[in-house]
């Protein structure tokens, strides 16, 4: 009886205490502690108890076995592999996993087919073990004699030489970091910036480190210890002689800035310098410069208030710090294919949903040729992070993550010649098995997880990674992540971990080729490049479109926003979203649109024409009406003196121009100058563009009496939400309504049939020509053919169909129409003048570069 109740208690201690189970029995060897732990288990179940069916926890206790092992036994790790259950754990289900091992049984299939398994990979070189296997099964060795795993550690331990030693001939050290899981409420927000105006994510205790093969094992040794602060994001020199790395010595005093260790001397240096702006995620490229990324160009995001980074690059010393992305929110991770491109991330949101996508991008390390590379019109993957080439190939090794989530996620291959959309060129790996597109915002964040894969061939990868994932994270450092060795396959074995600090970020130590150097292209003498498209109508994005239908290309440059201050929200198909210092009511544009000219697009389709450099535009296709037939929902940017070029209108990436065809005609002139559109370049701006419109026109009759449709007057409604003012009229042709308190901002109906343009919560896949905008306005084909005795001049016509083709913006820029106070007015001119010094000081680099290449100094 007493044995009963002793039992019964162990039971119970498991369900309310599974972090802790009494059933865990920690012998001298893992094989020893295993089969003593099955023994308590079997005990339990024979006994034959029975307990409520809610006080039975069972899934507990297996989890709690689970971490006990995991923690305590590195061999644990090989039963996971070689169990009957080695298809991925996206989800933890502990008894499938692992707790197979402790059900009761009489005979020993299972640890021979453990054996055979591992003895099978060993071929030859496990003979003598086979030899043991054999002697087990004739002397019919009972299933709870530690005889049976301590063979099997032993085949695992032969395996784990065999499998090393070849890595530990090409990979013979690795650098890696020992920091918290990066990542906030969106997989970006890692800058952690001294004066962030929201987001600051910090968790001090880091360290840069090196592991070396002994022949046996890796040894690690620490090269630089911060218990105080954050170090991350190496990368190693071409030679193999330095590293490069992140890091940030306070919360509030320091910001990451970028430092170089000698692994000769082990000295370090810093290159990066200045207090409130974050540089992060460096590399090194081939001619010696870095690129990196950095929150020196101070802007927040749209959807919420934290600081935004764009890509820099500098030379080795840290000299000539200049700017070479102009994105609307973060660019992510650079890293050096091994023909000279960067591979970085890009999330994207130009009048469409914010949650997806966030693509893989391509450009030259002088920031020329920016474009998607995969995912620019897809739902899935929601996010591509840490991508790497694969060396002798064209394809990327990746991690396929979500949006609110941190920098974790299932490991993928992305193959660009079987496709570039959804799943066509994406497959899961480790191992590899069917890869469905689906639509999850925090994607990949439930069982096992993956980081920062390094492939070393198509089928051999380090790689950050945790059997559980979130589920077992402590405290705010998340998963002890441990350095892998992995294959394709999932067959892997730990390298290297740390009980207490999550290891990550590995990257081998050894020269690499310098012989794919891209030349610049940028001659920053010069404040414009061009835009050279072969045939608009060729791609899908015309897909339909008779030929001779559009006839001009309209060059729209986006403005971003230096401080959040006010709110409104948005909603559609893309998701939904807070707007932080609105431009617009809810639905309508994220940022001020400047129209910066038009462009003749000629008979053939052909269209060449000049468009500011260093200055992030888009482009819309309008018919002979001057109302929009498809538009650019991303953007382009164009370093000084650079010709950009491409086939078509959302051709397939894949494709090349037709060299067959005759010269074009747009190609047999020099490059067009845009025309401008009715003055020279400006913030579109309701109240300056349209209202005067309205009040010539409209105002008199819809003046706002009840049994007129469309208040149309310039009154103005205070929106204390958004800290907004805008007109009657503005919300009328809008068909806002104000959402439910507390928050009582004004949103738009962007489906209407009156005023119909494309919300800013469109779906990522390509839209069809015509798809919204002015051309399916009732507005303005009321207007058009004449109502009452109204008849609108071709401009205003024009200003109007514009206005709803850029989605109905109100301010031209984010001072316009403000009901800020004293203090929110200071808050913006600070972060204003933050961005103007910054602008200088970019100014001045470039300057002190072209001087330099001139040969001014060294």
């Amino acid at each position: 009886m007493m044995k009963r109740l002793a039992l019964l208690a162990w039971l119970i201690a498991c369900a309310a205490h599974a972090a802790e189970s009494p059933l865990y029995e920690r012998r001298g060897t893992w094989a020893e502690s295993m089969t003593a732990t099955r023994r308590n288990v079997v005990l339990l179940e024979t006994q034959n108890l029975k307990l409520p069916a809610d006080s039975t926890d069972w899934p507990a206790v297996w989890e709690s076995l689970y971490r006990r092992f995991w923690t305590d036994w590195p061999e644990t790790d090989w039963l996971l592999q070689d169990g009957p259950l080695r298809e991925p754990a996206d989800k933890l289900d502990a008894q499938s996993q692992f707790g197979w091992f402790f059900e009761a049984r009489r005979d020993t299939a299972v640890e021979q087919q453990l054996i055979r398994r591992v003895l099978d990979e060993l071929g030859e070189t496990g003979a003598a073990l086979a030899v043991r296997l054999e002697t087990l099964i004739r002397t019919a060795a009972p299933p709870d004699d530690p005889a049976w795993l301590n063979l099997y550690a032993d085949a695992c331990r032969l395996r784990r030489a065999e499998r090393l030693r070849p890595l530990g001939v090409r990979v013979p050290q690795f650098v890696f970091t020992k920091h918290s899981t990066l990542g906030g409420s969106h997989y970006a927000y890692t800058e952690g910036q001294s004066d962030a105006q929201a987001e600051r994510h910090f968790v001090p205790g880091a360290a840069l480190c090196l592991a070396r093969w002994d022949g046996e094992q890796w040894r690690v040794e620490t090269l630089v210890d911060d218990p105080n602060g954050v170090i991350r994001d190496p990368d190693v020199s071409y030679d193999g002689r330095r590293v490069l790395f992140a890091w940030k010595k306070s919360d509030r005093e320091d910001d990451y800035h970028l430092y170089e260790l000698d692994l000769a001397s082990r000295s370090v240096r810093q290159l990066t310098r200045g207090l409130g702006v974050a540089d992060y995620e460096g590399a090194y490229l081939p001619d010696g410069d870095l690129i990196f990324n950095s929150t020196r160009c101070v802007q927040i995001v749209d959807c919420w208030w934290t600081e935004v980074s764009n890509l820099y690059r500098c030379d080795g010393d840290g000299r000539f710090l200049r700017r070479l992305t102009f994105d609307q929110v973060h660019d992510n991770y650079p890293t050096v294919t091994a023909d000279g491109r960067i591979l970085y991330t890009r999330w994207e949101y130009n009048d469409r949903g914010q949650v997806y996508p966030q693509p893989l991008l391509q450009m030259n390390p002088d920031g020329t040729n920016q474009c998607d590379f995969y995912g620019g019109n897809s739902w899935f993957p929601t996010t591509i992070l840490h991508a790497r080439g694969v060396p002798g190939t064209q394809k990327v090794a990746a991690i396929a993550t979500g949006h609110h989530s941190r920098q974790t996620g299932k490991l993928i291959l992305i193959d660009p010649a079987r496709g570039r959309q959804e799943n066509a060129g994406v497959q899961l790996i480790a191992p590899v098995r069917p890869t469905p597109a689906v639509k999850v915002d925090a994607f990949g964040q439930t069982g096992e997880l993956f980081q920062y894969p390094y492939p070393l061939s198509e089928t051999e990868y380090l790689v950050t990674w945790h059997p559980v994932g979130w589920r077992w994270a402590e405290g705010p450092f998340g998963p002890r992540f441990g350095i892998y060795w992995m294959t394709s396959r999932g067959a892997r074995e730990r390298l290297v971990d740390d009980p207490r600090l999550p290891c990550n970020q590995s990257v081998p130590v050894r020269p690499r080729s310098t012989q794919r150097r891209r030349p610049s292209l940028v001659d920053y003498r010069q404040t414009a490049g061009t835009f050279y498209v072969q045939d608009v109508y060729a791609g899908p994005g015309l897909a339909g479109v008779a030929r001779g239908t559009v006839k001009t290309l309209r060059v729209v440059a986006l403005d971003y926003r230096v401080a959040g201050i006010g709110s409104n929200r948005n909603g559609g198909p893309g998701g939904a979203a807070l707007i932080s210092t609105p431009v617009a009511i809810g639905n309508g544009t994220w940022d001020p649109k400047w129209v910066l000219g038009d462009a003749t697009v000629r008979e053939d389709g052909s269209v060449f024409c000049q468009v500011p450099a260093r200055t992030p535009v888009y482009f819309q296709l309008l018919d002979e009406r001057g109302r929009m037939v498809q538009t650019m929902r991303s953007w382009a940017t164009l370093q000084p003196g650079e010709n950009a070029s491409c086939v078509g209108c959302h051709e397939h990436k894949n494709s090349g121009p037709v060299a067959s065809l005759p010269l074009t005609l747009a190609l047999r002139q020099p490059a067009e100058t845009l025309r401008p559109f009715y003055g020279s370049p400006r913030g579109f701006s309701f109240p300056q563009e349209i209202q005067p419109i309205l009040d010539r026109h409209c105002a008199r009759c819809h003046d706002g009496r009840p049994d007129v449709p469309y208040a149309l007057r310039s009154r103005e409604v205070e929106d204390a939400q958004a800290k907004r003012r805008w007109s009657e009229s503005y919300l009328a042709l809008t068909h806002a309504r104000q959402d439910a308190p507390p928050r009582d901002a004004w949103r738009g109906n962007a489906d209407h049939p009156m005023v119909n343009w494309v919300s800013a919560q469109s779906a990522p896949p390509l839209q069809p020509p015509y798809a919204a905008g002015a051309a399916l306005s009732r507005l303005v084909e009321l207007l058009e053919r004449g109502h009452e005795d109204v008849r609108l001049s071709r401009e205003e016509l024009d200003k109007l169909s514009a206005w709803i083709d850029l989605g109905v913006p109100y301010c031209g820029d984010y001072e316009e129409a403000n009901t800020w106070t004293a203090e929110e007015r200071a808050k913006h001119e600070r972060y204003a003048a933050k961005r103007r010094r910054g602008d200088e000081e970019d100014r001045q680099n470039i300057a002190a570069w072209v001087q330099h290449r001139r040969g001014g100094w060294d």
